[in-house]
């Protein structure tokens, strides 16, 4: 059973920050850290049944008096769970402690903070589901690192950071000190396509900036550009035959299948867009010409006309392969979601670099591969970071996390905290790719 209340204030060693030393931030507890992860990545939470997990976040955030909303969109995903929202309300005055850190000698924050200092400042996303497990998940702390002792993922991803938000929330409520408010989102279904954010209602977010921790690798990354991915699924439909007796009336799906992959460019194309084919599988039995093949694979790039192109090559492929054997082909082209490119001089870009400065880590701005929540953030407006939370070897069961590494990740999230209403920046432009007028699904 998880213990709500056992929480520690302790003083600033080496990872406080100068500007704020007076302040005296709470620093985490790596007992409570530890405790924490092993409960929360203990509980099974599959895209689509993050229940136990969202549960146990409602009840941890209602002991600390704080009020959390969950929307519909688990109905509409055909889940047991919706995204859940909370509004984390510090003290809207915390001048006092900004002004103490110059009386004491601190360095002054007065020219960075801004007259309206009552926030929220900045929104902290964490997706509750993970990849199916497996097996069970039976994590253990051995020289100094989390990992299953089973052999399934561990679910650090995303567990670690709900973890390290949860405690940052705990050290906040006991310090009995002025904090700036800020907002937490914790979705579903992200390992599904982002299908959990997809469903979030934006609007409800007031904060000027996110900040999302999804990314692998040690704490000190800050992701600032993503793809934009497209994804298919394929239907070849052709003509059944006996293999042996008359072959000659048949229509494989399966050649077509085949001649269509042969004719596509797959992998890396170029140093920004890639291809793939996942998934294959089709007909009943070896002694039939095949009926049926279906496919499943997807295109992605930071380019709009490099990715325009990848596409129209892959559809053109199919169209080809599917003629060449005399079948029938179905193709559904689904827009999964859309690149961004926050430029270095962004608030959260800014903000991220100097919390990861003051607990003493140096930060490296990197171009991701694949998506995240913060994709979809970005494409409503809201400019988001993707930073790197930890975990390693994620998607495996040789995945694993640093109780270092969670140490680190809560002590940035409370840099941040503190540090965000001094990085506020109306002008912070976003590069994003127009979707506007581009459907969700389309049919060749």
């Amino acid at each position: 059973m998880l213990m709500i209340h056992k929480r520690k204030m302790i003083s600033m060693n080496n990872m406080e920050n100068q500007s704020l030393s007076s302040m005296c931030l709470p620093v985490p507890s790596r007992e409570r850290l530890t405790e924490l992860f092993l409960y929360y990545s203990s509980l099974p939470s599959p895209s689509g049944d993050e229940r136990l997990v969202a549960d146990a976040i409602v009840t941890h955030l209602s002991e600390l008096n704080l009020s959390v909303r969950e929307d519909e969109s688990g109905t509409a995903i055909k889940g047991n769970t919706g995204n859940l929202y909370c509004l984390v309300e510090g003290l809207a005055d915390i001048e006092d402690d900004l002004n103490g850190a110059t009386a004491s000698g601190g360095a002054s924050l007065d020219s960075q903070v801004p007259a309206d200092i009552s926030g929220p400042h900045i929104l902290f996303c964490a997706h509750m589901d993970t990849v199916p497990p497996a097996d069970d998940i039976v994590p253990i702390l051995e020289n100094g690192l989390f990992r299953n002792s089973k052999p399934t993922i561990l679910g650090a991803d995303d567990k670690v950071a709900i973890v390290a938000l949860l405690h940052a929330i705990e050290l906040l409520v006991d310090s009995n000190k002025n904090f700036p408010t800020f907002e937490l989102l914790f979705t579903v279904s992200e390992e599904t396509g982002l299908s959990g954010i997809k469903q979030f209602d934006t609007a409800i977010i007031l904060s000027p900036m996110a900040a999302v921790f999804d990314a692998s690798g040690p704490v000190g990354g800050i992701t600032s550009k993503a793809p934009t991915q497209k994804s298919f699924s394929v239907t070849f439909r052709g003509k059944a035959a006996h293999a042996g007796v008359e072959p000659e009336n048949g229509r494989s799906a399966i050649q077509a299948a085949a001649s269509s992959i042969a004719k596509m460019q797959l992998g890396r194309i170029g140093e920004e867009t890639s291809a793939n084919i996942g998934l294959i599988q089709g007909g009943v039995a070896g002694n039939i010409v095949p009926e049926w093949c279906e496919l499943k694979g997807e295109c992605r790039s930071h380019n709009q006309e490099n990715l325009a192109q990848v596409t129209g090559d892959m559809i053109q492929a199919l169209q080809l392969g599917a003629a060449e054997y005399g079948v029938d082909v179905d193709i559904s082209l689904t827009h999964e979601y859309t690149a961004f490119a926050l430029p270095d001089d962004s608030a959260v870009v800014r903000l991220s670099k100097a919390a990861l400065e003051a607990i003493g880590l140096v930060s490296q701005i990197k171009i991701a591969g694949g998506g995240s929540d913060a994709n979809l953030l970005n494409g409503c407006g809201l400019p988001t970071a993707n930073l790197d939370a930890g975990m390693m070897l994620v998607h495996s069961s040789d995945e694993y996390v640093r109780l270092d590494d969670l140490e680190m990740l809560c002590a940035l999230i409370l840099q941040m905290i503190y540090l965000a209403p001094g990085f506020l920046c109306a002008s912070t432009k976003i590069e994003t790719l127009s979707t506007s007028a581009e459907p969700t699904n389309t049919l060749f």
